[in-house]
């Protein structure tokens, strides 16, 4: 009895919440695009290397610098994921055969 109930109540106010509902996001829409600045374009994607500022250190380009900043962050992830592996079998490796485990069971 109760779920016709609800069902009833459901199918006669479905049709005018979807439209309250299509209003509101109409009216969302309008108010987010009068407040947003006109579109500009960058321009030139791909700046030239004489265009660029000069890189802080004169040695490593700005691709070579990314390049090693992934590199650090691969090998900084392995090293976590590893010592989170070893804490967590720490109980089936003997401490005394793997010196690192054990150090860094009392870290």
């Amino acid at each position: 009895m109760t779920d016709e109930f609800l069902t009833r109540l459901w199918a006669d106010s479905h049709n005018g919440f979807s439209a309250d509902f299509d209003r509101g996001i109409l009216k969302l829409d309008r108010f987010l695009r009068a407040r947003s600045p006109a579109k500009v374009s960058i321009g030139k994607p791909y700046a030239s290397s004489a265009c660029a500022a000069a890189p802080a250190d004169a040695y490593m380009s700005t691709t070579a610098r990314a390049a090693l900043a992934g590199v650090t962050a691969c090998l900084a992830t392995t090293g976590l994921l590893l010592t989170v592996a070893l804490l967590a079998t720490a109980d089936i490796h003997p401490a005394h055969a793997y010196p690192i485990i054990a150090h860094t069971i009392v870290a």
